[in-house]
């Protein structure tokens, strides 16, 4: 009987044991998501509230270097104003590999850096006392990869795990990105006094811009609305004048806002108005549910001294109305392989410069829509200028590192992951340039899935090779 009760005991206690293991194990993985929803949404507010103060490269690496200073992290900058936080490896994981974070910034398009800068300070303030960490803040001017091409190649050793973090409209994990052509189109244009009566300014305001991604089919691009608009009017014998137009800061983004000046003739104003009318109405129903803040709208301005002569006026608008805009090609289960997008019109003195981007997973479609922009540039006698190029990138999604962060996904949220292409370029092309044995991937995150990409992200430091301490 003795034996028996004691054989009794120890199952019991076996089963306790395992209980308290299991409820351990539950409650930490609780405490972690509660962690990482809560601070990763403090720090996201605090960008947020101060994103209108944001608005140079100098007042946003000030605001990262006093905030690594603030929490006590080792921070530095280099001449290319990166900025540079790193954490020491804890004894129980001085045997797991590096881990590297580069997220770029910039004061162009601050507002849509804000989630994957986010989920990095989180990550090198609350890393769990993992392995050791770099996170790398890059600097860009319009997304043009400024930082990064300069960086020192010494963060990104053989044995380092990369995360490339980017904002973008669809939440993914990445083992190939788009290669990127960027475009300059320029042309001279002369001017004459206007023969119209009155003047009128058609703005289109209050977009948030960002990297041309997926959404393209989506975004309502105002420099493309308005060369539809004016492409109208002289298809429907509206008699106007072109007296100035431009929008946007960079090829490389979509534009935020766009505005042109026309002169009309007095006997087109209804005509003109009516149209402007219905315009207005056909953009707010398709767009303002998206993007509530954007506003559509036209008023009468003081007649301008000059307009563009109507031949350069029918070339320009030509030429607007040509360029290509959208998603360029897609493959047979309807994915995005290649996208364009008029960035900017830019006016310096007598003369105009469009400029756009061309992203594409495949390299023979970049290659043809280098020939579609050059061959209409040449039919509309504009100089035709690439301006800057960049590769794919592509990895193994079968790579270790590749398992273990879909491992850690599952951990963390009980879901499975699917790695998916991503059509803009990202900053995964230059790490791959600084040391192709490194292990990277791609991250593209908004506010929607901040909370479990940063959570999948910590799980995959603490799943890195340790010692157990606590057995």
């Amino acid at each position: 009987m003795k034996k028996l009760t004691t054989a009794i005991l120890l199952v019991a206690l076996v089963g306790t044991a395992l209980f308290s293991l299991t409820a351990c194990s539950s409650e930490e993985e609780e405490d972690l998501s509660s962690k990482v929803e809560e601070k990763v949404a403090a720090y996201r507010t605090d960008l947020e509230d101060s994103a209108d103060t944001l608005t140079s490269t100098v007042a946003i690496k000030e605001y990262l270097s006093n905030w690594a200073k603030e929490k006590g992290i080792t921070c530095t900058t280099d001449g290319h104003d990166n900025v540079i936080m790193s954490v020491k490896a804890s004894e129980e994981y001085k045997e797991a590999d590096p881990t590297v974070i580069v997220c770029s910034y910039d004061p162009k398009q601050f507002r849509t850096c804000i989630d994957p800068i986010a989920l990095s300070l989180y990550a090198v303030k609350n890393n769990e006392s993992t392995g050791r960490l770099t996170v790398i803040f890059t600097s860009e001017d319009g997304h043009d990869f400024s930082g990064i091409r300069s960086l020192n190649s010494k963060y990104f050793t053989d044995d380092s795990n990369v995360f490339c973090v980017n904002g973008g409209d669809k939440n993914m994990w990445s083992t190939s990105t788009a290669g990127r052509s960027s475009y300059d189109f320029s042309t001279e244009v002369s001017y004459t006094a206007p023969e119209g009566e009155k003047a009128y300014r058609i703005r289109i305001e209050g977009l948030p811009g960002g990297i041309p991604d997926s959404r393209i089919s989506s975004y309502p691009n105002p420099i493309k609305e308005i060369g539809d608009l004016l492409a109208y009017f002289k298809t429907n014998s509206l008699i106007y004048e072109l007296a100035d137009i431009h929008g946007g800061e960079s090829g490389n983004l979509y534009p935020k806002s766009a505005s042109v000046t026309v002169v009309i003739d007095e006997d087109d104003i209804e005509k003109f108005q009516k149209r402007m009318e219905t315009a207005i109405e056909n953009y707010n129903d398709d767009n303002l549910e998206d993007y509530p803040e954007m506003t559509y709208t036209y008023e009468e301005v003081e007649l301008p001294r000059r307009v563009m002569t109507q031949e350069h006026l029918n070339e320009f608008v030509s030429l607007l109305y040509t360029l290509i805009d959208g998603v360029y090609s897609r493959d047979d289960d309807d994915n995005q392989v290649s996208i364009t997008s008029i960035g900017s019109i830019i006016k310096n003195e007598n003369r105009y410069t469009i400029s756009a981007v061309g992203n594409s997973l495949s390299e023979a479609d970049l290659t043809e829509i280098d020939t579609a922009y050059k061959t209409i540039c040449g039919l509309a006698n504009v100089n035709y200028k690439k301006t800057d190029s960049q590769s794919g990138w592509t990895s193994d999604s079968d790579s270790d590192l590749a398992k273990q962060v879909a491992e850690a996904f599952n951990s963390y949220s009980g879901a499975d992951m699917e790695y998916r292409d991503c059509v803009a370029a990202t900053n995964a092309t230059y790490i791959q340039e600084k040391n192709e044995n490194c292990s990277i991937i791609s991250v593209s995150v908004n506010e929607n899935r901040l909370e479990r990409y940063t959570g999948t992200l910590i799980t995959f430091l603490l799943n890195q090779t340790h010692e157990n301490t606590e057995e």
